[in-house]
């Protein structure tokens, strides 16, 4: 699968948005359905505005509506340079994908419990 220039584009699109229309003042982004019917926290929520905040320099912000979304982004975003260096998506080892699967799961337990 071959890395495009759409990738980007819509990277910049993304933070635009974030930083014209911050999600605390606008309702129009999607709102979580898993939190919609059960009242409770998945692991991605607040990462919209987390995300946000990391945008305005704002961390103590963002890891208070996501910490898991803010711990990984630099490990996503590493993985994004090199796939757009190597020009193809990179394979990651099983292990990596377990690793990511148990901490999302224990992240998403413990922000209910807390």
């Amino acid at each position: 699968m071959k890395m495009t220039a759409g990738a980007g584009t819509l990277a910049i699109a993304a933070i635009w948005m974030l930083l014209r229309f911050p999600p605390e003042q606008y309702g129009f982004y999607p709102a979580c359905p898993f939190h919609a019917w059960t009242g409770m926290l998945c692991p991605g929520c607040g990462g919209t505005r987390a995300v946000a905040a990391l945008l305005r320099g704002d961390l103590r912000a963002a890891l208070g509506w996501n910490a898991l979304i803010v711990g990984l982004l630099p490990f996503c975003a590493g993985y994004g340079f090199v796939a757009a260096w190597q020009r193809r998506w990179v394979h990651l080892p099983r292990g990596i994908w377990l690793g990511m699967g148990a901490l999302t799961g224990a992240f998403g337990v413990l922000r209910n419990l807390i």
